[in-house]
């Protein structure tokens, strides 16, 4: 797990592994589908033109489907703008791909048959192999990030994610045998005891604490300031912005421990090992999208591919949502949300098939693109 893979010299902007990796995935996708275009005869600047309308109908529906799933969660945020930013705010990742692939099958077929006039069933088998190849690599991004982690297992390829991430924070929440924490991790608040945040381990010892000392004086300014006065308000909103500084601010005076030292206790303290399901989904992605391609040059019928993705993706995200932790089975028959929407989309695929395979075997629209002449210069 890497949340931030680097740091950019000079502006000191952290590069997310999980963002990074969706970029990759949408750029290489692109540049394999439109590849595909090329050779097989259909526009390279459709499928450009068509990988703008994804990413922006595969963010939004994946964010939309995964709050739509954890609505309490983020109604809990606090006020309306909280809520708000909760919602937009995707640098950690909360995305479930059904969202954005269902909002994206959508959006797809509607411009290229609305804007783009071609071919919809040519064109979605041109990119439906593209599609697999992006979740792919999507799917690093989300071992990168600690998200859409497995069960506990004893396999020998099984892994564990370090001291604050969801996984470990999961299992810790669940009180899983073997997951308990240390006091000297944890913090007393109020009447409550809470563990430290491992987020603030990104950075170096030096910068934690400095930063955990502006925090601890922010509390005292807001306990020294009078109840309700724009003094107290204010530094309220400086320790809220250094919250998880304040945490490791109250470890220090309350166990007598250095940053050092309690980065060395949460290095001992990792999750439990558990089926790396983001690498299993990588890799059945990957065999997919390498499928996917050869039925492509040797498809009966047009239409055939994309109902093809539909009907080998789907079962292979249900098996594997049956190892997963993270997703509640909280739906239709004890399911998780993800193997409801894999049954329902396998049925497409079996419906698609179907009626693709009664219509003409290449479609009246399935034109040969022929780039246009440069005009002649000018004497």
């Amino acid at each position: 797990m890497r949340q931030n893979l680097f740091e950019i010299p000079v502006i000191g902007t952290l590069v997310p592994g999980y963002g990074l990796m969706l970029m990759i995935g949408f750029l290489t996708s692109i540049w394999w589908a439109a590849r595909r275009a090329y050779k097989s005869g259909g526009n390279p600047d459709t499928i450009l033109n068509c990988g703008f309308v994804a990413i922006i109908a595969g963010v939004v529906g994946c964010r939309t489907f995964f709050v739509i799933h954890y609505w309490p969660q983020f109604a809990a945020a606090g006020g309306p703008w909280e809520v708000f930013w909760s919602v937009v705010d995707v640098r950690k990742g909360g995305m479930e791909f059904y969202g954005g692939f269902v909002l994206s099958a959508i959006a797809i077929p509607l411009w290229l048959r609305l804007v783009e006039k071609v071919s919809v069933r040519w064109y979605v088998d041109i990119i439906a192999p593209s599609a697999a190849l992006g979740l792919s690599i999507g799917r690093i991004g989300c071992f990168l990030n600690g998200c859409c982690w497995g069960g506990v297992c004893d396999q020998p390829w099984a892994v564990q994610f370090p001291y604050g991430s969801t996984p470990q924070m999961s299992q810790w929440q669940k009180k899983t045998p073997g997951s308990e924490l240390p006091i000297d991790l944890m913090v007393k608040n109020g009447a409550m005891m809470i563990p430290i945040d491992g987020s603030v381990f990104m950075y170096s010892d030096a910068t934690i604490a400095a930063r955990a000392d502006k925090a601890m004086q922010a509390a005292a300014d807001r306990e020294a300031a009078p109840q309700g006065s724009a003094e107290r308000n204010k530094a309220q909103a400086r320790l809220a912005s250094l919250e998880p500084f304040y945490k490791i601010g109250l470890a220090e005076k309350q166990h007598g421990l250095s940053v050092a030292e309690l980065r060395a206790l949460a290095h001992q303290h990792p999750s439990l090992p558990v089926h790396p399901t983001q690498l299993y989904s990588m890799l059945t992605a990957l065999l997919i999208a390498l499928l996917l391609d050869a039925v492509y040059w040797r498809r009966s019928f047009d239409g055939q591919v994309l109902a093809l993705l539909l009907i080998i993706e789907a079962p292979t995200r249900w098996l594997i949502e049956t190892i997963r932790a993270d997703n509640p089975h909280d739906t239709f028959m004890g399911l998780t949300v993800s193997q409801t929407a894999a049954v329902l989309l396998t049925l497409t695929g079996v419906t698609i098939w179907v009626l693709a395979s009664r219509l003409p075997k290449r479609s009246p629209k399935a034109e040969i693109w022929v780039p246009e002449e440069p005009a002649p210069a000018k004497a």
